[in-house]
């Protein structure tokens, strides 16, 4: 094992196996720290008493939505390409709306149906090597068009073809595709979990959480990981959360149980955690394992009061009141990679309307850190832009919003 102490500067005890006492500018604290920690290969730990190297701030720039020029249905996900076009989902008419960097609309491709460039859901875009993924939870299928002249290239069947040979999949659905490049992907897939009101809210070890990279032709290759343990919920799934296919989109999880968290970057690059700590792996492009880092955190006390307010829609209020709730919140939520391999991550602070996001180097120095309101989604940072979803005060409608970042 490789095992690296960062930050000179403050003096540490390490404790494997139980806590880190930190002492630095005179404040201490304690963080529960992995059990296996002293397990993992190539790992950088850093002290939790690192400054940040520079300065960060953001100039809103430019609002794209819904408009009398464009009517968007219902906004799905988006994605951006190197040249700062908007590739915008509509649910409601299953197609994508293309806009130029500064907001004018462009085009739409696809429409509702079944034939080739159609679709049954909402379609979900992913730029990748100057190619336009789309999926098509429903069909289980990926169409691919060229980022230049949006020509269609080819459609890929994303229904797996040799789950028989992996045994611990047997019962397990997929439920969200990530691109690796053209011809790899890596999938998440769940076992069925049947609803179970008297325990709900605590760890299954019988319900798992799968990540396996899968070829163009639906093959399944290896794990990336070991399977993950959820947490089951109660709480009945609105209907648009309700797939009848081979995809079975789960039910919204709170922001509260542990869950795992697995991004990919422009190159093929994974990247691997548990919410419950910023340990972070990093993986290849054929998913062998490179090098991990860890940052302690000092986790906050939950309390029911505060697992209901921090929620942000009515739907996840409802499903926390009727759950069981953790000792404690998670370090982080969300993590995404921006387009110089840098990583971001959403932490958890004792503001529950933020996050305090943290911008790290590949190899895990803090590079700085910033909060950012919660119900305003990082989705995608590229060329020192950030995009964001948001909803517009006035109207409810929601939007992808663009900042110039500067970063000293």
């Amino acid at each position: 094992m490789k095992f690296i102490l960062r930050n000179p500067s403050c003096r540490i005890l390490v404790v494997m196996l139980s806590t880190i006492a930190f002492a630095c500018s005179g404040q201490f604290h304690e963080a529960h720290i992995p059990t296996n920690l002293d397990e993992i290969d190539n790992l950088t730990v850093f002290s939790g008493g690192d400054s940040p190297q520079g300065e960060i701030s953001f100039e809103r720039e430019i609002s794209i939505g819904d408009s009398p020029e464009q009517p968007i249905g219902r906004m799905g996900g988006f994605a951006v390409d190197d040249l700062g076009r908007i590739y915008m989902s509509d649910g409601q008419q299953n197609m994508l709306h293309i806009f130029e960097p500064h907001g004018k609309y462009i085009t739409s491709v696809g429409r509702r149906g079944g034939g080739p460039g159609e679709y049954i859901s909402p379609p979900f875009p992913t730029v990748k090597s100057n190619q336009l993924f789309v999926v098509d939870h429903m069909r289980s299928l990926m169409t691919l068009y060229s980022i230049d002249d949006l020509e269609l290239v080819r459609t890929i069947s994303l229904n797996p073809t040799n789950t028989s040979s992996f045994e611990e999949l047997t019962d397990a659905r997929i439920n969200q595709i990530m691109i690796i490049d053209e011809e790899t992907f890596l999938v998440r897939l769940s076992t069925f979990i049947p609803r179970v009101p008297e325990d709900a809210g605590e760890l299954k070890d019988d319900k798992l959480i799968y990540f396996y990279l899968m070829g163009d032709d639906g093959r399944f290759t290896k794990p990336l990981k070991e399977p993950v343990p959820l947490y089951e919920v109660t709480g009945r799934a609105p209907e648009q959360f309700q797939f009848q296919g081979p995809f079975a989109r789960v039910a919204p999880n709170p922001q509260l149980f542990t869950k795992p968290i697995v991004t990919t970057s422009d190159n093929g690059d994974i990247y691997a955690a548990m919410s419950d700590h910023i340990l972070i792996r990093k993986y290849s492009a054929d998913g062998d394992y490179q090098s991990a880092f860890y940052h302690p955190y000092e986790h906050l006390e939950m309390s029911r009061e505060d697992a209901v307010n921090a929620q942000t829609t009515e739907l996840l209020t409802d499903i926390v009141s009727q759950n069981e709730i953790p000792d404690t919140w998670p370090a982080m939520d969300r993590m995404l990679i921006d387009d110089e391999g840098r990583i971001w991550i959403a932490t958890v602070v004792d503001n529950f309307s933020v996050h305090e996001w943290w911008i790290l180097e590949e190899t895990g120095e803090l590079i700085t850190t910033f909060e950012w309101p919660r119900d305003e989604t990082i989705v995608v940072v590229i060329n020192s832009k950030m995009y964001t979803r948001e909803t517009d005060e006035d109207t409810g409608l929601q939007q992808v919003v663009r900042y110039r970042i500067e970063l000293n």
